[in-house]
């Protein structure tokens, strides 16, 4: 059918837009794609216009989507499935934050045994220090007592030693 000239059938610009739910601009990048190919028709003020026809725009249109997602039933035991493995991966985890934790105070222990050790050591050295340092303070003094009483036999040195 004709209305003014026109067929009932060519669409214009801005209608192809709301029947698309494209913008202007987006139409306008399928023309200039060859996505979509107008009829380009010179208007009365002589401005070149697109017309659309109905029945390739309803082809281009994207069909109605249609549900083609798992039913609610098949996405819970997914998630349920997920849970699992995400549980066993946590209890792992904990399993191995534990066996660190024995190892490090293993560790720790052997450190203050050596510690411990090593302290002992020391005041062992320094008791040793002492006990060496007194005999050789006596033995110096019945170094010097054999000595003297070499030097002086026979008197009484009580009172000089």
């Amino acid at each position: 059918m004709k209305r003014g000239g026109i067929e009932k059938d060519n669409i214009n610009f801005t209608e192809a837009c709301k029947i698309l739910n494209k913008s202007k601009r987006t139409v306008s990048r399928y023309i200039k794609l060859g996505i979509l190919k107008p009829e380009r028709i010179r208007s009365r003020r002589g401005s070149l216009e697109y017309r659309f026809n109905r029945i390739e725009l309803s082809k281009f249109k994207k069909p109605e989507r249609t549900e083609q997602t798992r039913p609610d039933s098949e996405i819970i035991a997914l998630l349920k499935d997920q849970l699992k493995v995400k549980d066993e991966q946590i209890n792992q985890l904990i399993e191995r934050s534990r066996e660190t934790n024995i190892l490090l105070k293993g560790l720790q222990n052997q450190l203050l045994l050596t510690e411990g050790k090593m302290i002992n050591e020391w005041k062992g050295k320094k008791d040793d220090y002492r006990k060496d340092r007194g005999v050789k303070e006596d033995k110096k003094r019945q170094g010097i007592n054999g000595f003297l009483k070499r030097l002086f036999r026979g008197k009484n040195l009580n009172g000089l030693a």
